[in-house]
């Protein structure tokens, strides 16, 4: 965690030093050793899962912006995005 405190605190204190399209996402649960800074610096974002695999998959693809046809289908290669969506949706609907 102090590692992931110090690569973020590089980035903040130089914007430039990032790729402008870098976005990082991060995946928690409440934890006392989660650096607050990051915290604090960040958007958070909370979802109360629902019970069952198929049924915390749908309700994923259901919340906007992955609802959205145009953003979805947006990404220069749509094919590989939606692998990934898939993918982070189904890592969050196993955990």
């Amino acid at each position: 965690m102090p590692t992931l405190e110090k690569i973020c605190e590089d980035i903040d204190g130089d914007p430039r030093s990032a790729h402008r399209e870098f976005r990082l996402w991060l995946t928690s649960y409440p934890s006392d050793v989660f650096p607050a800074s990051i915290l604090q610096n960040g958007i958070k974002m909370t979802r109360e899962a629902k019970k069952g695999l198929q049924s915390n998959l749908q309700d994923t693809y259901q919340v906007d912006p992955i609802s959205d046809p145009t953003w979805f289908n947006s990404a220069s290669d749509p094919k590989k995005f939606r692998k990934l969506i898939f993918g982070l949706a189904f890592f969050h609907a196993v955990i």
